[in-house]
C-alpha cells in the first residue's frame, strides 16, 4: 500500500510522515510539494490507495487540485489536509469526492485517528465542524440508479480494470452480453464510456468491493 502526501510545507511532510508510519506501518509513504509532482508520482505508484492533499498548493485555487486528482486517478481515495476549517470548504471538498477533511492544526493523536479511519474506508470530518449539513451522506447503491445485479457485477469488474473478455470469462457470460450490460449501466448513470463510468462511480463513493 502506498500513501502519497501532496503539500508544500516540509514540516507537514515530517509530521504526517511520522503519523502515517505509526498508524499504517505496512504502508510506503511518499511526499511531493506541488500538483504536477504529485500527479507524476501518483502515476508511478502501482499500489497507491490514499492521497493526502493540501488545498492550498502553489498555482492552484480552491478545489482545482482535488478535481485533477479525481479525474486522473478516479479509483484512488483522496483526503484533504488543510489549514482552512470553514464549513463551506469542507462541504465543497466532500461534494467533489474527498473521503475526509483533516485540519492541519489537529493534534497528532487526532491526525492518527483520522488517518486510521480513512484508511479503513471511512470518512473523517472534524467534530467541531460536524453538524446536520456536514454529516457524511449515505453511500448510494447501484440499485438506486435502476442498475440490475448483473449490471452491477459488470461495473465492479470494470472498476477493477478488467477487459470485456476477462469479465465475460469471470462471469461465465458472452462478451456481447457484457457489452449490453455495460451500456445499459452507463445509460442509468448518465455516462457514455468506461472512463466516465469509473469517474462517476468514484464521485458517488461506489467502489469495486
Amino acid at each position: 500500500m502506498d500513501v502519497l502526501l501532496v503539500d508544500d510545507h516540509p514540516i507537514i511532510h515530517q509530521t504526517l510522515g511520522a503519523v502515517v508510519r505509526s498508524v499504517l506501518p505496512q504502508a510506503q509513504f511518499h511526499a511531493e510539494s506541488d500538483l504536477a509532482g504529485g500527479l507524476a508520482r501518483a502515476r508511478q505508484l502501482k499500489n497507491l490507495e490514499l492521497v493526502l492533499l493540501d488545498l492550498g498548493l502553489p498555482g492552484c485555487s480552491g478545489l482545482d487540485a482535488l478535481i485533477r486528482f479525481r479525474k486522473t486517478l478516479p479509483t484512488v481515495r483522496v483526503a484533504i489536509i488543510s489549514a482552512t476549517e470553514d464549513p463551506s470548504s469542507v462541504r465543497a471538498a466532500l461534494d467533489a469526492g474527498a473521503v475526509g477533511y483533516v485540519p492541519k492544526t489537529s493534534p497528532p493523536k487526532v491526525l492518527a485517528n483520522a488517518l486510521q479511519l480513512i484508511a479503513q474506508g471511512g470518512t473523517y470530518i472534524p467534530p467541531q465542524l460536524m453538524d446536520g449539513q456536514l454529516a457524511p451522506r449515505k453511500e448510494p447503491k447501484l440499485s438506486d440508479f435502476g442498475i440490475t445485479d448483473r449490471q452491477a457485477d459488470v461495473l465492479r469488474l470494470i472498476i477493477k480494470g478488467r477487459s470485456n473478455a476477462e469479465i465475460a470469462q469471470e462471469l461465465s457470460i458472452a462478451e456481447n452480453t457484457v457489452k449490453q450490460h455495460a451500456h445499459a449501466a452507463y445509460r442509468s448513470l448518465g455516462v457514455n464510456s468506461r472512463t466516465e463510468a469509473i469517474v462517476e462511480l468514484a464521485r458517488l463513493g461506489i467502489r469495486a468491493e
